[in-house]
């Protein structure tokens, strides 16, 4: 991409440091202060101020190359996107927020196995966004490409957790539930180990424990309140393993809280049906002489 098309980039998406001021940190502890950064090969070029300008007059600038392998942490501005793409996905915008993202990933695709690169973490939240959508074909090729690029474990691991959402989605519980098991090991970031615990709590639901599931939900807004993007996953298991243990009260409150807090999200879409079970079961079970259903899947 070009310095204009870059430019013009930036300032749509909010990253005007980028584009002048920007430092780079290299791993003997130098930080060197750059107007602006490009991509050739294994090397990151900086453009930066020479010394030795005449007083009065402007600046004369040069390039400098770096080799990634000396580099640090590239110091980007975190994209304004990051912060607001996990409130919308939540709420059921994740249409509206995958042009932001792709935004994002166009201007760091160069920089992308870069260290402080936003591309993996942006990435990350486009799998998210798709899969919230319903558009898992797209998602996981992403999650896997995430895992091939990224330099920082933690990254891997996000990925990893990605991949096993996916599994997830299908129905590969034992296998989503493994790797979430890894990175509840491994992991100490939100990011991580939210995502794990609410793919622990749907394998969970599947084997019909339905208090180590609601304790496996629970996990994310007790310790892990900003990945809100979560919680409308969590609201709907939570709800269906209180069903499974014929605690209607309590399945009922989580589904009026989703449909509440999160009207738009898919997870919102399906608690009618939710409340259609649990009022068919209370009703076989006010009722022992009326045929019974027997109690749905989660």
């Amino acid at each position: 991409m070009g310095g204009r098309s870059m430019k013009a980039l930036a300032l749509l998406l909010g990253l005007t440091c980028a584009v002048s001021a920007q430092n780079i940190i290299l791993k003997d502890g130098k930080v060197i202060a750059t107007k602006g950064l490009r991509r050739q090969g294994d090397t990151i070029v900086a453009t930066v101020e020479l010394p030795g300008g005449e007083a009065g007059k402007p600046a004369k600038t040069g390039d400098l190359g770096y080799p990634i392998a000396q580099i640090e942490k590239l110091d980007f501005p975190e994209p304004p996107p990051l912060k607001t793409a996990p409130d919308l996905i939540a709420q059921g915008k994740a249409a509206d927020v995958l042009p932001q993202l792709d935004a994002v990933l166009k201007y760091y695709e160069a920089f992308r196995d870069a260290p402080g690169s936003w591309w993996p973490q942006t990435a990350l939240l486009k799998v998210q966004a798709l899969a919230s959508l319903g558009r898992s074909a797209e998602a996981e090729p992403l999650a896997e490409q995430i895992g091939r690029v990224a330099t920082d474990p933690e990254v891997t691991r996000a990925a990893n957790v990605q991949i096993a959402a996916g599994l997830s989605r299908k129905g590969n519980h034992a296998r989503a539930l493994e790797m979430a098991e890894a990175a509840l090991k491994d992991s100490k970031d939100p990011a991580t180990r939210a995502p794990a615990f609410v793919i622990k709590g749907e394998a969970l639901l599947t084997k019909k424990e339905w208090e180590d599931a609601i304790l496996a939900f629970l996990q994310v807004p007790v310790f892990y309140p900003t990945e809100k993007v979560l919680m409308p996953q969590v609201l709907l298991g939570r709800s269906r393993a209180h069903f499974g243990m014929d605690d209607f009260p309590a399945a009922k409150a989580a589904l009026a809280e989703l449909q509440k807090t999160f009207p738009s999200s898919a997870e919102a879409k399906q608690a009618d049906g939710e409340l259609a079970k649990i009022v068919r079961r209370e009703k076989a079970l006010a009722d022992p002489t009326a045929p019974q259903d027997p109690k749905p899947k989660p």
